[in-house]
């Protein structure tokens, strides 16, 4: 059953993957959802962990000679547990409600086995029944309606990136952009090339190592392969960058081509963040950025996300809209004054 619950996700997500789009759901809402997707994932690796004590608190006595139904009950829990917190935290208030709806169908087969062995606990039972009334309840609250960032209502209307030099033209990739107040991105690092960034106008957070730096108009920071990092602009003004990658990298370039020009569109998150999710996979890809931690895990369904992006002609569009301009001549999402 919890197949045919991850097939009807997928499904559904991919042929609406324009409803991918960021709402801004409750503080309450929100962590109620994080609650339960974290509540999932401690009961997967306790299933995978500790079967014994997964099988009491799930109501069941059983009784075999090996551990294959905790196995595909972890595996389960954990997969179901990571799409709601990444849906939770990242504001995918449709996709998050979806997920709910058809993932109720989990704990109400679950009541409904263990009803019906005998020997089974009774309250474990209704906890499964609580569960089910509960998602219904949340996503009662989550199907009402919520105001939507509209394309060209963005906060990075000024959102700008120039790419100053490429890979073809060197052996480094040299780009500039901006950086706006409360963009960031989270911890993440990469293995084909160090950045070194360079404020040119502005203040901006980075964190490096078990360094935070606090980067002001000249200073530079140069983050080495491999080394987990973030960068976050928390002064309230906007901040110019100039970023050099080594070795130059010419997917680096695109990716942040790609996510400058969607911002610019309102197609991104006030983090900077790509509002559809196959974007935000594309962007994964040709950054190179691996996640750090609990997040790690959902690598695997980025690299999916990815590839079935690029079957479906998103990578060809967004290069074809945002990247093929800057070859010819250089422009500028939407152009500023030059500093100084």
């Amino acid at each position: 059953m919890h197949r045919c619950f991850l097939l009807l996700n997928f499904v559904l997500y991919f042929k609406t993957h324009k409803m991918m789009t960021t709402q801004h759901i409750s503080f309450s809402l929100r962590l109620t959802s994080l609650l339960i997707g974290l509540g999932m994932l401690f009961i997967g690796t306790r299933f995978l962990l500790a079967p014994e004590q997964g099988e009491a608190g799930f109501g069941l006595d059983y009784n075999q000679p090996n551990y294959a139904f905790h196995t595909i009950k972890g595996i389960r829990d954990l997969f179901s547990g990571l799409i709601i917190v990444l849906f939770a935290w990242h504001h995918y208030r449709r996709p998050l409600f979806l997920t709910l709806l058809a993932g109720s169908i989990i704990p109400f087969a679950d009541m409904l086995t263990v009803w019906h062995t005998p020997g089974s606990n009774l309250w474990a039972m209704l906890i499964h029944g609580g569960t089910v009334l509960m998602l219904w309840i949340l996503c009662y609250f989550l199907g009402q309606s919520a105001p939507e960032t509209k394309t060209g209502t963005s906060v990075h209307a000024d959102a700008y990136v120039k790419r100053i030099s490429s890979v073809s033209e060197g052996k480094n990739s040299v780009l500039e952009f901006s950086i706006l107040p409360g963009e960031s991105t989270p911890w993440h690092y990469h293995r084909l090339f160090s950045e070194t960034f360079e404020v040119l106008k502005g203040e901006l957070t980075v964190g490096r190592g078990e360094q935070t730096l606090v980067l002001s108009a000249g200073q530079t920071a140069t983050i080495q392969p491999g080394q987990k990092h973030f960068f976050h602009n928390t002064s309230g003004q906007e901040c110019l960058v100039k970023v050099t990658i080594s070795p130059g990298n010419h997917d680096f370039e695109e990716a942040l081509l790609i996510s400058k020009g969607l911002a610019g569109d309102g197609l991104a998150s006030e983090s900077g963040t790509p509002k559809k999710l196959l974007d935000l996979a594309l962007f994964i890809r040709l950054n190179d950025s691996h996640m750090i931690g609990l997040q790690k895990v959902a690598e695997p369904l980025f690299r999916l996300l990815a590839d079935y992006a690029t079957r479906q002609g998103r990578l060809e569009y967004l290069r074809n809209t945002y990247v093929m301009p800057n070859k010819t001549n250089d422009q500028e999402i939407n152009k500023i004054p030059a500093v100084g």
